[in-house]
């Protein structure tokens, strides 16, 4: 989705998907980056609905295992943003996308400032899942291929009957997200009929890469990143403990929001401006 329908010579704010919510942000989100100068451009990942997925071949424990998977969604991203003759990009990343956003800032040159909301790169993070008989349902993704297809159909049920009510389950520690569902049905019914669409092995690699893989990863990995990490005061005491514990080890900048959670960036807009503003106008001046 490039919002406005054609690239400007405003600055691409790019921003990758992650797993709960295959839609780009809302209207007025795109219209405050706008007069911001910042073109919104929304990139759903390959097999989150409406998109091919990846070669079956790679999404192999092995091959998710090893990171062929996500290096290859990454090259294939690149590509994307070449095609497009984008450059000095500001890249966006939303929780389980943000695997792939690091790889990604790490090939493609033209990505000025990586902006990774809620990174997952630990496994403490079962406390940050709402609401609580979800914590087992996703648990089930990691232990058996049985598990993991019980889980994804009971999980593409609920959205087939009762959409709006899963992602207010989904949001429920932060008023933030409540209200953004609230402000933006359309958008998360639009977002429930893609997530359906969603194979149990795009959830397998994506959660598998998010919670388990990159969760080993340390400081050398964001090496030859810019990077901030951003995240919502509407959270739990301990993944706000994690994620400054986490930000510290890998020597990356941290800011909070005052609201939002999941959706922290698009209910903080003002935040994720001043972030940009910050770490771009440091970058040019240590260039």
């Amino acid at each position: 989705m490039i919002y406005r329908g054609h690239l400007t010579s405003l600055q691409p704010l790019v921003i990758v998907n992650s797993l709960e919510m295959p839609m780009p942000p809302s209207q007025a989100f795109c219209d405050r980056m706008w007069a911001s100068g910042y073109q919104v451009i929304f990139i759903r990942r390959p097999g989150f609905g409406g998109t091919p997925g990846l070669p079956m071949a790679l999404l192999s424990p092995k091959e998710v295992k090893n990171g062929a998977a996500a290096i290859t969604e990454a090259a294939l991203l690149m590509r994307l943003l070449e095609t497009l003759g984008l450059t000095n990009i500001v890249l966006l990343g939303l929780g389980t996308a943000n695997s792939v956003c690091v790889r990604l800032s790490k090939l493609c040159a033209d990505v000025q400032l990586s902006i990774l909301a809620n990174p997952l790169f630990h496994q403490a993070v079962w406390d940050i899942v709402r609401p609580r008989w979800m914590q087992s349902m996703m648990r089930q993704t990691m232990t058996s291929t049985a598990g993991l297809k019980i889980t994804v159909a009971g999980l593409k049920s609920t959205l087939n009957h009762s959409p709006l009510w899963f992602f207010r389950q989904f949001g429920q520690k932060s008023a933030g997200d409540l209200e953004y569902v609230m402000e933006n049905e359309a958008d998360f019914l639009a977002a429930s009929r893609l997530m359906q669409e969603i194979s149990h092995h795009t959830v397998y690699y994506d959660v598998q890469m998010a919670l388990v893989q990159d969760a080993k990863v340390d400081a050398s990995f964001f090496r030859d990143v810019n990077a901030v990490f951003l995240c919502g005061e509407e959270t739990t005491p301990v993944w706000k403990q994690q994620i400054e514990e986490q930000a510290t080890r890998f020597d990356i900048p941290l800011t909070f929001a005052p609201s939002g959670d999941l959706f922290v960036p698009y209910k903080s807009p003002d935040t994720l401006l001043s972030v940009l503003d910050a770490h771009q106008a440091q970058a040019t001046a240590t260039s």
